[in-house]
């Protein structure tokens, strides 16, 4: 009986120093990932430029929990260490998801001066369909050339500075020449192919933006692998969509593409980055 006491109090110390030793390589992880990121001096700097007043809270509240971190794990605390950690690295991904570097800011400033323009160029189609004054659409058509111009140059201020002139000046020719007429501009695809066509181009835009916001918001590892579950689920998703469509199916096609739009609008939820709420619930 001594001997059995023995070995089962042997066999839990070392169930018990395996479990310590997990518990610090994991912990060692985490300190070396948030170390990286308060190390990042671009990061940090483009946070401090934009004096963004929660970001730099955030920033330095990370830095705060950094230093603890690294200060328990010296002292053999693994589950305060690990705790800290996890404080510093949320507080970091909150800094960085409210001030995004440049690249993912000139996205959504491309979609939204794209979304922008081709509402102004459906209401211009719709006034010229009812007789809109020829003067007026030629100061239109130059102010939208303008506007496509500064989009190249991506001085996206200007071009919206453009567009919302044009806009003005549309809603005084309406309503000279409309009065209190109901004028619809809505984008309605003439047949079900035409508007499989418009979702898998919705579908692609949503795709390309999804690599920026994992570059730019580092999301924590556990949404990360969530992201790319959504992402493969949506590229199923599409694959199916692309096949029922070359097979003439084109109602069914519309199903599946729209229920890959859906998962990658979460997969972006889950990276950090605000998009417009989806429709339906996928698992």
């Amino acid at each position: 009986m001594p001997a059995a006491g023995a070995l089962l109090a042997a066999l839990l110390a070392g169930a018990a120093q395996g479990h310590d030793e997990g518990l610090r390589t994991q912990v060692e992880q985490k300190i070396r990932l948030s170390a990286t990121l308060v190390g990042d001096r671009a990061t940090a700097q483009r946070i401090a430029a934009s004096g963004h007043v929660q970001a730099l809270a955030h920033l330095d509240e990370g830095r705060v929990h950094q230093s603890h971190a690294e200060d328990l794990l010296a002292r053999g605390d693994y589950a305060g260490a690990r705790q800290a950690a996890d404080e510093a690295l949320r507080n970091l991904g909150m800094a960085r998801r409210l001030v995004p570097d440049g690249t993912l800011r000139l996205a959504a400033a491309r979609a939204r001066h794209e979304q922008q323009l081709a509402s102004v160029e459906r209401l211009v189609d719709a006034w010229r369909a009812r007789g809109g004054d020829g003067q007026s659409l030629t100061d239109l058509a130059g102010l939208l050339g303008q506007a496509r111009a500064a989009a190249q140059e991506q001085r996206w201020d200007e071009a919206q500075q453009r567009l919302a002139q044009a806009e003005r000046l549309l809603l005084e020719g309406l309503s000279r020449t409309l009065g209190s007429t109901t004028l619809d501009y809505t984008l309605r695809p003439s047949t079900p192919a035409e508007e499989f066509r418009q979702e898998l181009a919705r579908q692609r835009g949503f795709a390309e933006l999804l690599p920026l916001a994992l570059r730019d918001l580092r999301p924590r590892p556990e949404a990360v692998t969530l992201v790319e579950r959504y992402s493969e689920t949506s590229q199923t998703l599409r694959s199916q969509a692309l096949q029922r469509f070359e097979q003439g199916a084109t109602e069914e096609a519309l199903v599946h593409i729209r229920s890959a739009t859906l998962y990658l609008q979460r997969a972006l939820q889950a990276a950090g980055l605000v998009v417009p709420p989806p429709n339906g619930n996928p698992p």
